[in-house]
C-alpha cells in the first residue's frame, strides 16, 4: 500500500510541475489565434451566411485572418520553435499547425520538416503531420499520401488521388488515422481500397480539369518593376510580398481587389493601386477569382 501511494504522490507531483512549465501567456495568445482561424470557416458561421455570394466574401474576411495568425505565429516559431505539448499543453498543441496548414503553400513546404521534428518528439500529434504532407503534396500536384485530402466540386465532395493506395490504411494505422473507408463515410463517398484487381469508380476522384488561362497583360515582370518602394518600408527595412485576392472579370477587368496578406508601411496601397491599374486577358468567359504576390522591394532576376 506505501508503494502504490508514493507512486500516486509523485504522480500528482508530475503533473503539477508539467503544468506549471507551461508557457500561460503563450497558451492565451495560442486560444485567441485558435479562435481567429475559427471565426469564418466554423459551422455555425457558415451556415449564417444566406448566399454563395455572403460565404464568398466571409472567406475573404477569414483569408486575411488567416494571414494575421500566420505572421503570429511566424513569431512565435522563431522564438519559441514549433509550440508544442510541453510548452503548451495538449489542448494548444495543433495550433501552430492548423494556422499554417490554413496559409499559402510556401508556409507548408517551410515548415514540414519543423512540424515532422515535432511529431517524432512527441510535441505534436503524427496525425497533423500526416495531413500536412498530404496537403504539401496537393499543393505541388503530386499524390497523396494518406487520402486525407479532398476537392470540393459542382458534383460534390471528391478524393484526390492516393499514391500506392493499396497500401494507403497500413500507412494511416501508423500515424493514428482511422481506416480510409470510415473517413471518407463522413463524406458519402464509398470507397474500399483497391485490391485483388478491383477499382473504385473514376467519379469519386478529384481529376483537375486544364482550365483556360487568365494571363496579365503586359506580364508579372513589367508590372513588378512599376511597383514603388515606399520610403516608409525603406525606412523599416520591411520586405516581403503582399498577397492580393481578386476577381477578373469576363473582360479581363480586376474587381474586388483585396489585401489577404499585408505588409503595411505603404506596401499594401502601392500593391493595390498597381493591380486597380491592370488588365487581364480570360479565356475563362466568366468571372474569375485569382490571387497574386507583389513582391516589395522587387530585386530583378
Amino acid at each position: 500500500m506505501k508503494n502504490i501511494i508514493v507512486i500516486v504522490l509523485l504522480s500528482a507531483l508530475s503533473s503539477n510541475v508539467n503544468a506549471q512549465s507551461l508557457n500561460k501567456k503563450l497558451m492565451l495568445q495560442l486560444d485567441s489565434i485558435n479562435r481567429a482561424d475559427q471565426q469564418y470557416r466554423s459551422k455555425a458561421a457558415q451556415l449564417s451566411a444566406r448566399t454563395s455570394r455572403e460565404d464568398d466574401k466571409n472567406m475573404q474576411k477569414q483569408a486575411r485572418l488567416d494571414a494575421e495568425n500566420l505572421a503570429k505565429i511566424d513569431k512565435i516559431i522563431a522564438r519559441y520553435g514549433y509550440p508544442g505539448k510541453s510548452l503548451v499543453g495538449e489542448k494548444y498543441m495543433s495550433v501552430a499547425f492548423m494556422v499554417v496548414q490554413h496559409g499559402e503553400p510556401e508556409a507548408r513546404e517551410k515548415y514540414l520538416p519543423l512540424m515532422l521534428d515535432a511529431a517524432k518528439k512527441g510535441e505534436l500529434r503524427a496525425s497533423s503531420v500526416a495531413i500536412m504532407i498530404d496537403r504539401n503534396k496537393v499543393d505541388k500536384g503530386e499524390k497523396q499520401v494518406y487520402g486525407s485530402q479532398l476537392h470540393e466540386t459542382p458534383q460534390g465532395i471528391k478524393l484526390q488521388p492516393i499514391e500506392d493506395e493499396a497500401n494507403v490504411n497500413v500507412r494511416r494505422a501508423a500515424v493514428g488515422l482511422p481506416p480510409l473507408e470510415q473517413y471518407l463515410k463522413e463524406w458519402n463517398i464509398k470507397y474500399k481500397v483497391p485490391a485483388g484487381g478491383y477499382q473504385n469508380p473514376s467519379d469519386i476522384y478529384y481529376h483537375a480539369p486544364e482550365l483556360p488561362s487568365i494571363e496579365l497583360i503586359g506580364g508579372y515582370e513589367a508590372l513588378y518593376k512599376k511597383l514603388a518602394y515606399p520610403e516608409k518600408a525603406k525606412d523599416n527595412n520591411i520586405s516581403g510580398d503582399v498577397v492580393l485576392e481578386l476577381t477578373v472579370d469576363k473582360n479581363g477587368n480586376p474587381k474586388d481587389i483585396s489585401v489577404v496578406k499585408s505588409l503595411g508601411f505603404g506596401c499594401d496601397e502601392e500593391a493595390l493601386n498597381a493591380m486597380k491599374a491592370a488588365k487581364f486577358t480570360n479565356a475563362t468567359g466568366e468571372d474569375r477569382d485569382i490571387r497574386v504576390k507583389l513582391p516589395f522591394p522587387y530585386k530583378q532576376k
